[in-house]
């Protein structure tokens, strides 16, 4: 990522001027920060849907331990500690894009400010020499970039509400999928420890459907703002008549959009997961029906 500012310091021959090119990719980098952390969401949302099927109490572990009770909790406890160390290792992904970007944004202002300083010294010939001798000796923009980056991460590591990579939120929310009892520290405040149990014995009915039809989640998509769900084809109804405020009554987002909201995949999983279940469960109502009028209806009829 750093060659990707680097590369301009060879631009500063062109018209975008004296650091001119620098800046112009400093900006493209900057820009570019949701399309790097994607990358890492869409990692995260797959361990997610894992956890939840490797929850504890959920059906793949009772159906191991019946199986093959000998091997079935070592087997589970690796894939658990394997899905922690791939959510720990995504957070650290996520910390370092977010150190990047801040870091071009430091270089990028000193690279402007130094530029402002030139161009007040020099004024009119002066500054065309300037910026030419300038051109002949290129400052090293990835080396700076990359002291940028180390001074924002040992800047954040000694701030005292600094999180570690083990309490991530990242990391947090995947143990709680895992079933696991976590405890979320309070921000902002010395209040006690808040512990929260995620109740992962099965999935709220309302909860699946859409807030605006009140059907079952079909194309379910996530707010990005506040964090809540609606199914596409009712968030288009809700569009059409011109409301722009999320409709889950207390929200305070007033200013509804496409562009806030994302594909919830988790979602999409819950919903399968329920209607499978809801599915099987209609089987095996029908089976033992059929089962019980075969019993009612056996026996011989004796004729006299």
């Amino acid at each position: 990522l750093t060659c990707t500012m680097a590369r301009g310091r060879n631009n500063n021959r062109t018209s975008h001027g004296d650091g001119g090119g620098a800046i112009h990719s400093a900006n493209m980098a900057i820009n570019k920060e949701q399309e790097y952390k994607e990358g890492v969401k869409k990692l995260q949302n797959r361990a997610t849907m894992t956890a939840e099927l490797l929850t504890e109490g959920g059906e793949i572990e009772t159906f191991l331990m019946e199986a093959d009770p000998d091997n079935a909790e070592g087997f589970l406890l690796a894939q658990r500690n394997r899905l922690k160390a791939i959510a720990e290792g995504n957070a650290k992904q996520w910390d370092e894009i977010e150190n990047f970007v801040q870091a071009v944004k430091d270089v990028r202002g000193d690279v402007q400010r130094q530029n402002q300083s030139s161009a007040s010294a020099a004024g009119g010939e002066g500054e065309g020499e300037a910026a030419a001798a300038g051109a002949d000796d290129p400052p090293d923009y990835e080396r700076s970039i990359q002291e940028a980056v180390e001074k924002v991460r040992l800047s954040k590591e000694s701030d005292p509400n600094h999180v570690p990579l083990e309490e991530h939120e990242m990391v947090m929310s995947l143990r709680e999928k895992l079933g696991e009892k976590v405890k979320k520290r309070a921000r902002n405040d010395d209040d006690d420890d808040l512990e929260i149990v995620n109740n992962v014995g099965s999935d709220d009915v309302h909860a699946l459907k859409c807030p605006i039809t009140g059907m079952f989640f079909e194309d379910p998509v996530r707010n990005k703002v506040c964090g809540h769900t609606y199914d596409r084809k009712g968030l288009n109804q809700l569009f059409s008549t011109r409301k722009t405020k999320c409709p889950i009554p207390g929200c305070s987002n007033n200013t509804l959009s496409l562009s806030q909201v994302e594909v919830d995949d988790e979602m999409k999983l819950k919903v399968r997961r329920h209607k499978t279940r809801e599915e099987a469960a209609k089987k095996k109502r029908d089976l033992d029906e059929t089962m019980d009028d075969d019993e009612e209806g056996g026996g011989y009829t004796v004729l006299e």
